[in-house]
Parts: structure tokens; C-alpha cells; sequence
């Protein structure tokens, strides 16, 4: 595999690398995004093969299985069963000396910044910490190479079927595509199971980052706080370190900050996902040009968010079953859940959540839900309430209706019109 290669001055670390199909056709692109909006492009070439160092065209790849950037100003590049480094500036490629995959290639690289001097790899049953000075040197984290399963443990002990892609997160932990499920290790090697059968439902970005398409409940919270960047104290940004910093996010990505939360969403899927974001996000608009990371988004439910994200990117990439995810949460959820999906212009969520709250509501209930719909402009919920409201108007507590018609006077005459015409 040639390598043919664009280069552009890099005046930033690069930001994201990602593998795609060459538009119309012909070899594949691997894209270089730097933090400066400068990108680099280089792709294979039919006629050649092989692991070869060197410039530009005078370089070889046997096979790319995975990138992540170096720290340093390059690129960490899997090739086959060797690592080797391409220089965003230069464009040179060498092999790192002593990092050779105990068998196969390897199918994954993550790198930490907590930790300059050492990629993690991984093969397809075990993960290894490769040293990139010093002559370089693989070791054993966790797995074995001789044997395949599915078993929580620390190092050694800890068993893995098949794996295919690795995400460094917060506090030293990183996060293991293994299979169909989700799994975690630790700094200290441990690993855990956080989510079964949930990679077909978890888009895997090369060389940089998962998403969460289609997870409900505990499972979107679980994984979308694991994603999360430290939030925000008094006196600024989390020294706390580790990859899920903002700065770490992969290029195109906004982190939103919701309460104590903050949550790294693709820019694409914000903008495609809701018309607020839309807006907000567009090009010429005040926050594009400001060249900000962060949206803030202030006196929402961090929790309403993770269910309205999770439906974003169900939705964003046409994954079946996102609305069914969305209205199975909690009911607690609802309310906060519409609102913000009206703040944010989300026509579809706001369409499916007005169904569940109508079909929710009871004749003791009926009018304070009313009362919260009409406070909160959500009219064609109010419209079904009322309509409710009238079929049930002899189950109705006096008292609750004599207290509705003080607080909301407004919708009482509403109600007391459509009832008259029943």
C-alpha cells in the first residue's frame, strides 16, 4: 500500500484522524484534522505493498487497522502487526523499533496524554501496553493472547472474545469495544463489563471516539457520563487530567454543559438533531465564529439531555427503535424531558413525548398536567389534555378544578368552552 499524501503546516497538535471511502470511488482517505483547522489527507495506491518507511509516496503500509494521535505532533498508525508513526507535519513514516503484536495485527490503538511515553494496543483477545522510547518493549495489561472468553478480572485473569476498539476516558480508565459488549479497564489493569450487547448499537469512529446511538435509561446515563469530560468548577476548567478533558474531543465535536455535566456530541449530530443547535451552530452565526468548543445550556436536567442525546444520534443515523428508546424512560423523565425538547426545537421527540404524557394522563392528574403543559407552551399537548379533561369532567375533584381555574385562567375558559360544546 502507497502512501500518497497531501501536507499542509500544522501549527496545532492534531485533533482527530478518521478512515473513509475516497468520494467517487478509488482507494481509501485517512484524514488528519488539526486543533488549527489545518488538515492533512493521504490514502493507498493500487500498485504497491508492503511496510516500507520513508516520505510521502516513498512510504508503504501493509494494512491499516487503527490511528490515534501521539501527543507529539503525529500519528500512531497500526499497521498490520506494527506500530509505526507519521509526522502531520513532515509527512514521514517510521516504525517504532521492539513493537511487533505477540500474534496478528493489531486491531486498536489508544493513546493517553496522562501517559506521553506509552500507546496502549491491543490484539484481538488482549490488551498491551506498548512503550514508544527506550527501544520500545510490549507488555501484558490485561487478557491473554493463547485464550479467548468473556471474564472480568484484573490483568492476566481477565478474558476477551474479540476485540475492536479502545477509548482512553477519564481517570486512566479505557474503554474496550470487545465483541458486542462494552467493557472498561482501569489504570491498575481491572477490567469490568459496563454494558452487554450494546456495540451494534454503539457507533465506533476510527481513531477516535464511541457514540452513543441507541441506549435507554441507565445504560445511556452509564455510558454517556463514562464519555464525559470533568465538569467545571468555581475557579474553571478540571485539573483532574486524563482524556476526557474538552480538549482531548475529537475534531468537529462541541462539548455540551448541562448543570454538572458535560457531554462531547458530534457537531454534525447537534446540528441535524435539533433546529436549536442548528441555528446556533451555523456557519457566519455568532458562536461559529467565535471559534468556542462549549455550549452551555442552562436550567436544564442533565439527565433530559442524556435521553434527548441518546435520540439525536438514533435518529441522526437512521437507527430503528430510537423513539421507542426515547419513551421508555422513566416517568419522573417526562416532563423535564418534553421541555427541553421544546427548547431545543426537536419536533420529533416533542411529537412522541406529547403522546406518552397524554396517554399518562388520569383523572386525578389531569388538570395539573394542564397547568404544566400551558406553562410551558406545549399547545398540542394542552389541546389533548382538555380533550381529556371534557370526556372526564364528572371524575374530576371540585376542589382541583376550583384551584386550576385561579391558577390558569386562561386554559379554565378553554376548558369550561370545550366542555360547554361536548
Amino acid at each position: 500500500m502507497a502512501l500518497a499524501c497531501r501536507t499542509v503546516p500544522l501549527s496545532k497538535w492534531p485533533h482527530g484522524v478518521v478512515v473513509r471511502p475516497r468520494p467517487g470511488g478509488g482507494p481509501d482517505q485517512a484524514l488528519v484534522f488539526a486543533e488549527d483547522g489545518a488538515s492533512m489527507s493521504w490514502s493507498s495506491a493500487a500498485d504497491a505493498s508492503g511496510s516500507v518507511d520513508g516520505a510521502g509516496v516513498g512510504a508503504r503500509f501493509k494494512r491499516i487497522y487503527s490511528l490515534t494521535q501521539d501527543g507529539e505532533g503525529g500519528v500512531w498508525v497500526a499497521d498490520d502487526g506494527l506500530i509505526r508513526r507519521l509526522d502531520a507535519r513532515s509527512g514521514v513514516v517510521t516504525t517504532l523499533a521492539g513493537t511487533t503484536a505477540p500474534a496478528g495485527p493489531w486491531r486498536g490503538l489508544a493513546f493517553d496524554p496522562a501517559n506521553m511515553h506509552e500507546v496502549l494496543a491491543a490484539t484481538s483477545s488482549a490488551v498491551w501496553r506498548v512503550q514508544t522510547q527506550g527501544g520500545g518493549g510490549v507488555t501484558l495489561a490485561a487478557g491473554s493472547q493463547s485464550e479467548k472468553g468473556s471474564a472480568d478480572g484484573t490483568g492476566p485473569a481477565a478474558r476477551f472474545g474479540s476485540i475492536s476498539a479502545l477509548l482512553p476516558v477519564a481517570g486512566g480508565r479505557m474503554l474496550i469495544a470487545d465483541g458486542t459488549d462494552l467493557r472498561c479497564m482501569d489504570a491498575g489493569g481491572a477490567v469490568t463489563t459496563l454494558l452487554k450487547c450494546c456495540v451494534p448499537q454503539v457507533v465506533v469512529v476510527s481513531g477516535g471516539d464511541f457514540t452513543p446511538a441507541q441506549l435507554a435509561g441507565a445504560s445511556a446515563e452509564r455510558l454517556l457520563s463514562l464519555l464525559a469530560p470533568p465538569a467545571s468548577g468555581p475557579g474553571g476548567p478540571s485539573e483532574s487530567g486524563g482524556s476526557g478533558s474538552a480538549t482531548s474531543f475529537a475534531s468537529g465535536g462541541v462539548v455540551v454543559r448541562v448543570g454538572d455535566r458535560a457531554f462531547p456530541v458530534q457537531r454534525a449530530i447537534l446540528e441535524a438533531g435539533s433546529e436549536y443547535f442548528a441555528r446556533l451552530l451555523a456557519q457566519g452565526g455568532d458562536f461559529a465564529d467565535s471559534g468556542e468548543a462549549e455550549v452551555a445550556l442552562t436550567e436544564a436536567d442533565p439527565a433530559a439531555f442524556a435521553q434527548l442525546l441518546s435520540y439525536m444520534y438514533g435518529t441522526s443515523l437512521a437507527i430503528s427503535g430510537a423513539t421507542t428508546q426515547l419513551l421508555a424512560m422513566p416517568a419522573e423523565l417526562l416532563r423535564p424531558t418534553a421541555e427541553l425538547a421544546g427548547r431545543l426545537l426537536m419536533g420529533g421527540a416533542v411529537a412522541a413525548l406529547t403522546e406518552r404524557l397524554a396517554a399518562a394522563a388520569t383523572p386525578a392528574s389531569v388538570l395539573s398536567d394542564l397547568a404544566w403543559a400551558d406553562a410551558h407552551g406545549m399547545t398540542d399537548l394542552a389541546v389533548r389534555l382538555r380533550a381529556f379533561a371534557v370526556r372526564k369532567r364528572k371524575d374530576l375533584d371540585p376542589g382541583a378544578v376550583e384551584e386550576f381555574a385561579e391558577g390558569c385562567p386562561q386554559q379554565a375558559a378553554k376548558l369550561l368552552k370545550a366542555a360547554l360544546q361536548a
